[in-house]
């Protein structure tokens, strides 16, 4: 099994794909019928659900301690709120997956916290499952015409505050280290580049808000232009 290297021409081919499927399909699929729509929806629902259960049965049932495998970590709280936003379309739940969700599932996509690349299972579904999450967003910018305004960025980091301090007790509660926040995770990433545990986390926290910020700059242009 081949270690995990970043820009290796495996890596940078998967990238290219994941962010091919992210952009084009949703795209492709606004030309067509409601009821073509309506089955992208429940495509990528379906992938995200078994890749939760994939999830559990790697991380919990696999490595026997069933605390691993919960859904606890940032991208699982992005895969609960894309289903839930498709079940109720709810904007709250756009929000928080525009922001976390394509942060945090393109992270894991360019860097990935898995020791082995392709073709390891886990690597494979890591990123499917990441795009998949980043899709039910551009699904919902794109076909449900979603959009943010400048205080959606506040909301977003009030509810990932919240979460966070959820996850920190639960984190020692489980003795587990979801959203990183015990440790880094293993192999070439982001993290790598910021302070050792515990200090990483204040990083991670600081580098979250600027990203949000950057997230809604676009938005921010465009309506300066239109005014």
């Amino acid at each position: 099994m081949n270690e995990l290297e970043l820009l290796s021409l495996s890596h940078i081919v998967t990238v290219i794909l994941c962010t091919s499927a992210i952009i084009y399909v949703p795209k492709y699929f606004l030309y067509r019928s409601i009821h073509s729509q309506k089955n992208l929806k429940y495509a990528i629902t379906f992938l995200l659900i078994v890749n939760q259960i994939m999830d559990f049965y790697r991380e919990g049932i696999m490595s026997g301690h069933w605390q691993e495998g919960l859904p606890l970590h940032l991208c699982d709280f992005s895969t609960i709120s894309v289903i839930l936003y498709f079940i109720t379309r709810h904007k709250d739940f756009f929000i928080f997956a525009f922001f976390f969700g394509i942060a945090g599932g393109g992270m894991s996509i360019l860097t990935p916290d898995t020791v082995y690349g392709f073709p390891y299972i886990g690597y494979i579904q890591s990123q499917i499952g990441h795009t998949m999450i980043i899709m039910g967003v551009t699904y919902a910018i794109t076909i449900d015409k979603q959009r943010l305004y400048l205080r959606d960025v506040f909301k977003a980091l009030c509810y990932a505050s919240i979460l966070l301090v959820f996850t920190y007790l639960m984190n020692n509660l489980l003795g587990t280290n979801y959203w990183f926040l015990a440790e880094k995770p293993a192999g070439e990433n982001i993290t790598s580049f910021m302070r050792p545990e515990p200090f990483h986390i204040i990083d991670l926290y600081i580098a979250a808000i600027v990203i949000c910020y950057l997230m809604y700059l676009p938005y921010y242009l465009k309506d300066r232009s239109q005014n």
